[in-house]
């Protein structure tokens, strides 16, 4: 199989000088990107999307919010920090979210924090709305998937209760449900505060652009719009659920009167996926947590039950930690080694595996995503209802590019590849296994064997976008379109 893994021996010096030869890089342009981009466009044009009865049918749950999307070294002054870059579980004062934000700016990650001081997160909203640059938009890892899985030819339900201005983002064929009909909604905010890759807040830089997002929801901790979707699944028999937006209860002042109404709700997710026919295909999308707690309650309660996650390198780092050791990992590498994450991967799948025999549940994990910056990787098991593993790769990394430049056009002098001429498979020592990247078939696909079962693993170059217009939100679509080819009706 073309791109696989193959031993190091006497190949690796022609495979060297044949890409020392092919793909020597001049001071304008690498030349793997156009063969790289015609290999990932040509993957996308052969696999399409079911339409008429074959069209495919996705529910999504929970919550929508109103993004605020801010420039964040024009509302934040490097002098008012004072000491170093901390980071906080909660947010309750400018101080700590100063520290906060410079911390994650350090590093270049994506992080999503509670605050839990209203006035102040009402002033700091105020002070974002007199920036030229400030922006609305909706906002909510269900939305924002709802809305790639209509623009790539799925039939769509939403969960989630918003005003009558936010349900004017989302186009009319789109089904939502989660209100009362003429209920009036108060929409919540998020503050997408937003940097590109090398800006400079102080004596820090970010090694990537990326985004820190700030929130005092309400409603999205309380996943109001949950009963509303389970009475609309029994009609509507999706071929997918998609369970997003928990990480809005992270750090939520739940408990009151020693009830705990957060175990309450999640208890209620899981019998929601559990309603499912098995055939049903259950994915959960991963998000940025720090609250231990809700995290041990995702290992019993939500990821034991579905079939696919999807997350990029932080929340992987995460959720291994987690799996592995009971404890949360804040921040990582931002741009890890393709083995690195393939390891990582590898560990997650088979600690899952371990909840699905623990728990006795009917499903078993066949799917796991990664994006980041530099690659897509998804691993699937054989024979699982998944498909097209290698097209979804390569339509999750068109559209990291496409969706974080705006555009649809694929302008090669608005790209990059990170990517390296060979990578290895594993970090293990006794294991030399490397695939070696090939421009024109870009797309390295290779088969193992994990707990028994046969897996594919295919890793896509992501064509990065040099001038990034959207950060918030790219990791919604990236996965949505990971998903869109491989459920078949």
């Amino acid at each position: 199989m073309a791109g696989a893994p193959v031993k190091l021996g006497s190949i690796l010096s022609f495979c060297v000088v044949f890409y020392a030869i092919y793909y020597r890089k001049d001071n304008f342009e690498d030349v793997r990107l156009s063969p790289v981009k015609e290999h990932l466009l040509y993957l996308e044009n052969e696999n399409k999307v079911g339409s008429g009865t074959h069209q495919p049918k996705v529910a999504l749950g929970y919550g929508a919010c109103h993004d605020l999307f801010v420039n964040a070294t024009s509302l934040l002054n490097p002098k008012d920090l004072k000491g170093a870059p901390e980071h906080f579980n909660e947010i309750s004062s400018k101080d700590e979210f100063l520290k906060s934000f410079t911390y994650f700016f350090k590093h270049g990650a994506a992080a999503e924090r509670f605050m839990s001081n209203s006035a102040l997160y009402d002033e700091l909203v105020q002070q974002s709305l007199k920036l030229p640059d400030t922006r609305w938009a909706i906002g909510g890892n269900a939305p924002l998937m709802a809305k790639r899985f209509h623009l790539e030819g799925w039939k769509v339900l939403l969960g989630a209760k918003m005003s009558k201005k936010l349900k004017s983002y989302i186009p009319k064929d789109i089904e939502i449900v989660g209100d009362n009909g003429n209920e009036e909604v108060k929409d919540d905010i998020h503050m997408i505060l937003e940097y590109r890759a090398d800006e400079k807040f102080g004596e820090y830089k970010s090694p990537r652009a990326n985004r820190y997002i700030m929130h005092n929801d309400e409603n999205n901790p309380l996943l109001t719009s949950l009963e509303k979707l389970g009475e609309h699944l029994i009609t509507f028999s999706p071929n997918l659920l998609v369970i997003s937006g928990l990480q809005m209860m992270d750090n939520f002042p739940f408990k009151q009167d020693d009830k705990d109404l957060r175990a309450e709700r999640l208890e209620l997710v899981k019998q929601q996926i559990l309603s499912q026919p098995v055939n049903t295909l259950a994915h959960f999308e991963m998000a940025s947590y720090v609250d231990l707690e809700l995290l041990l309650h995702l290992t019993t309660k939500v990821l034991p039950f579905v079939d696919s996650v999807g997350m990029n390198e932080q929340e992987l780092s995460n959720l291994n930690s987690v799996l592995e050791y009971g404890k949360v990992m804040v921040v990582a590498d931002s741009n890890p080694r393709v083995a690195t994450a393939l390891d990582q991967m590898r560990k997650t799948f088979q600690l899952i595996r371990q909840k699905n025999t623990e728990n006795g549940s009917k499903r078993k994990l066949t799917r796991i995503h990664v994006h980041t910056l530099a690659y897509q990787a998804i691993l699937t098991v054989k024979g699982s209802h998944w498909k097209r593993t290698k097209a979804a790769a390569a339509k999750a990394s068109l559209t990291a590019h496409r969706y974080v430049c705006n555009s649809q056009n694929i302008a090669l002098d608005k790209c990059k590849l990170l990517l390296d001429d060979s990578f290895s498979t594993t970090t293990d020592d006794n294991n030399n296994s490397r695939v070696f990247f090939e421009a024109t078939k870009p797309v390295a696909c290779w088969d193992e064997v994990l707990d028994n079962d046969e897996v594919d693993i295919c890793v896509a170059p992501v064509l990065i976008c040099t001038e990034a217009q959207l950060t918030a939100g790219a990791g919604d679509n990236i996965s949505a379109a990971g998903l869109v080819l491989q459920v078949e009706k």
